[in-house]
C-alpha cells in the first residue's frame, strides 16, 4: 500500500484541471485502460483513495491558498499551532480532514513552541504521522514550499532532526515559492530572527550533515559567518586577504539589504561577534561603506546593529561600541531597505535610530531607546 510518505507530491499550485489532462493523455497511450482506471492509478500515486478525493485535496488546497497568521485556520491545523493535543487527538478521531489539514497541522506542531515545549510537540507530531502527515509535504498551495522550510525561518533544531528522521528529504536543490528559488538551508540563512545564533547554529550543522544545498550566492566566509565559525572565517582571509575589502553586490539575505555589502556588514548584521572580531583584526574598515546600487546604499556596517528585526543585536552594538567605539564615523549618511519597510531619506545612525524609536511596540521603544543612548555616547567621546 502506498504511504503518504512514499506517494507522489501534488505542485506546489496544483491544478485539478491539469491533473485531468494528464489522465486522458496517459489514456490515450494505453487505449487498454479505461479512463476512469487511469485516473484511479493516478490518485492512488498522489496517496489518495479515489480519484473524487484527489480532487478534493487539491480544491482545498487551493481554497487555503493564502495562509498568512491573520487568516482563520482549519480546527485541526488551529489546534496544532497551540500545542492542543487533547483537541487535535478528538478532530483525528471524530471530524473531517484533508491530507492537506494532516500537513499544516504537522507543520505548526514543529515550527512553533520552544525547546521547553518540545517534548509535547513531540507526541502531537507523532500522532499526525500515525494518520498519515506527510513529512515531505507541502504547507499548502499558496507556493511556500516544503514543511522542512519553516523549520529554518523558525531556527527549531530539534524539528529539523524530526522530519529527517521521519524520512524527509533536505537535500534537494532550490525550489520556486513566492518567495523565489528557496532550498532548506537558505531558509535558515534568511530567517528574520535575531540573537538565536546558538540555534542557527546547530541547524545549519545539522542540515549540512544530511547534504543540505548550498546556494552559490552563499560563498564559504559568508557560510563561515552564519555558521559562527570565527576560526574558518580566519583561515579563509588568510589564504585571501583580499576578502577583507571586498564586497559582494549579491550577498543575500539580510534584514537590511546587504547587498553591496562587505563581509564585516553581514557578520554585524547576523550578530557573530567573534567573527567581527576575526575581521577586524584582518584589517576590516568599520567605516567602509556599502555599495549604491539603484539608488540604495552607503551603510556602514553599525547600521545593521540598529532597531534589527526583533531587536536582537543590541548585544552586536554593544560589542561594536567596546571593540571600534571612538573610530565609528556617526556623520555617515545611508538610503537603506530593511525588510518590509520602504525605504527612507539619507540618514545617519542617530537619526536611523530616532525614526525607529517611534515605534509603537512599547518594548521596542525601550530598546531603541538603549541603542540611541549607546550611539550618543559615542558622538559625545568623538567631540
Amino acid at each position: 500500500m502506498t504511504t503518504p510518505s512514499q506517494s507522489k507530491k501534488l505542485p506546489v499550485n496544483p491544478s485539478f484541471e491539469h491533473l485531468q489532462k494528464q489522465a486522458k493523455r496517459r489514456a490515450k497511450q494505453s487505449p487498454s485502460l479505461p479512463l476512469a482506471t487511469v485516473q484511479h492509478q493516478m490518485a492512488r500515486e498522489y496517496g489518495c483513495k479515489t480519484w473524487a478525493e484527489l480532487k478534493q485535496r487539491v480544491e482545498t488546497m487551493s481554497r487555503r491558498h493564502d495562509l498568512t497568521p491573520h487568516k482563520n485556520y482549519e480546527p485541526l491545523p488551529k489546534a496544532a499551532r497551540v500545542g492542543d493535543l487533547i483537541t487535535v487527538s478528538r478532530l483525528l478521531r471524530e471530524s473531517d480532514f484533508t491530507q492537506h489539514d494532516l500537513d499544516q497541522s504537522l507543520a505548526h506542531a514543529l515550527w512553533y513552541g520552544d525547546d521547553a515545549t518540545w517534548p509535547d510537540r513531540r507526541v502531537l507530531a507523532d500522532l499526525l504521522l500515525d494518520h498519515g502527515a506527510d513529512p515531505g509535504g507541502q504547507y499548502g498551495s499558496g507556493g511556500y514550499g516544503p514543511i522542512v522550510f519553516g523549520t529554518g525561518e523558525c531556527l527549531r533544531p530539534l524539528s529539523l532532526e524530526y522530519l529527517i528522521a521521519a524520512g524527509a528529504n533536505v537535500s534537494f536543490p532550490p525550489v520556486q515559492t513566492k518567495y523565489g528559488l528557496q532550498c532548506p538551508l537558505s531558509h535558515a540563512l534568511g530567517t528574520y530572527l535575531r540573537g538565536r545564533n546558538a540555534d542557527k547554529h546547530r541547524y545549519i550543522e545539522i542540515l549540512l550533515a544530511h547534504g543540505g544545498h548550498r546556494p552559490e550566492s552563499v560563498t564559504l566566509p559568508m557560510l563561515a559567518i552564519h555558521r559562527g565559525d570565527a576560526r574558518q572565517l580566519g583561515e579563509l582571509l588568510d589564504r585571501e586577504p583580499s576578502l577583507v575589502t571586498q564586497t559582494f553586490p549579491t550577498m543575500p539575505f539580510g534584514n537590511m539589504a546587504l547587498r553591496g555589502g562587505t563581509l564585516l556588514h553581514g557578520a554585524v548584521e547576523f550578530g557573530e561577534n567573534e567573527c567581527i572580531d576575526v575581521l577586524l583584526r584582518c584589517g576590516a574598515n568599520i567605516n567602509a561603506t556599502a555599495e549604491v546600487i539603484d539608488g540604495l546604499g552607503g551603510q556602514t556596517a553599525v547600521f545593521h546593529a540598529i532597531a534589527t528585526n526583533r531587536d536582537g543585536n543590541f548585544g552586536t552594538l554593544v560589542h561594536l561600541a567596546k571593540q571600534t567605539g571612538n573610530l565609528i564615523d556617526l556623520a555617515v549618511r545611508a538610503t537603506f531597505r530593511r525588510f518590509g519597510v520602504a525605504p527612507v531619506t539619507p540618514v545617519t545612525p542617530l537619526e536611523f535610530a530616532a525614526q525607529a524609536a517611534q515605534s509603537d511596540d512599547a518594548s521596542r521603544r525601550t530598546k531603541i531607546t538603549e541603542e540611541r543612548a549607546i550611539l550618543q555616547g559615542l558622538a559625545a567621546k568623538q567631540k
